[in-house]
């Protein structure tokens, strides 16, 4: 399976936030917010190409402003808060998970996290990760985050120095892609895109229109029915088995 995607962070996009969007994006599947867009350019996505739209919060929180109720904590009409969630897409089946926000490193900023807060927000998602693991095969197919990984797309200054903690959910869970924003990416000529383990993590500063490959055995779990309750806390083998069947 093959989505088309609308990713942005970090900064308002003239060629985006235009009337033009829905000539040049119109068949986009899903927008994707990776953190510090003002609600207003998140809902006009929305309403412009009429498709979900999926976010976490930047360090700066942004999303939670308007342009004429600036500090006003209200967030975009529309769209899908993603921030320490689990969710899948109806529409394509595509199981999303999100994490805001960037590394402590100042008392100003209000989207801040130490890396044990980030690995409790983290734990606090595992149960349902694994069990799309048992009932469709996969933990996850994309992570949606402001801040990428350590070493990965990171820098070493102190605010933009990635989390060493979602290196290791990546290793967990391993989706297929991670989005990420707050690098600043102004030269072109540097890659975007790093492989980390099985997960492709790409910073799409500004924005970027990402067409994302899903394939594989495991989409074939998508379609088995659900085991019984009873099946599913006991843990029998003839659930396990059902659930195993194409």
């Amino acid at each position: 399976m093959k989505l088309q995607v609308l990713a942005v962070s970090d900064e308002v996009d003239d060629r985006i936030y235009s009337s033009s969007v829905t000539h040049r994006m119109g068949d986009v599947d899903m927008v994707l917010g990776c953190g510090d867009v003002p609600a207003t350019y998140l809902e006009f996505l929305a309403d412009a190409l009429r498709r979900p739209v999926y976010y976490v919060l930047g360090n700066h929180a942004e999303e939670l402003t308007r342009s004429s109720e600036r500090g006003t904590p209200r967030h975009p009409k529309g769209c899908i808060d993603l921030g320490g969630k689990v969710e899948r897409d109806v529409r394509s089946g595509l199981i999303l998970a999100g994490l805001p926000g960037c590394i402590r490193y100042s008392e100003h900023d209000p989207v801040q996290y130490t890396e044990w807060q980030m690995t409790w927000m983290m734990l606090k998602m595992t149960p349902r990760l694994l069990w799309n693991r048992f009932r469709h095969g996969r933990a996850l197919d994309l992570l949606v985050t402001h801040s990428p990984p350590r070493h990965v797309n990171d820098r070493e200054d102190v605010a933009h120095r990635g989390f060493t903690s979602m290196r290791r959910f990546l290793k967990w869970f391993g989706p297929a892609y991670q989005v990420h924003g707050h690098i600043h990416l102004y030269d072109r000529s540097k890659p975007n895109t790093v492989q980390f383990l099985d997960t492709e993590v790409i910073n799409i500063y500004p924005y970027q229109r990402l067409e994302l490959a899903f394939d594989g055995p495991a989409w074939a779990h998508d379609d088995a029915p659900a085991p019984p309750l009873s099946d599913t806390i006991t843990g029998s083998p003839k659930s396990r088995e059902a659930e195993r069947a194409p």
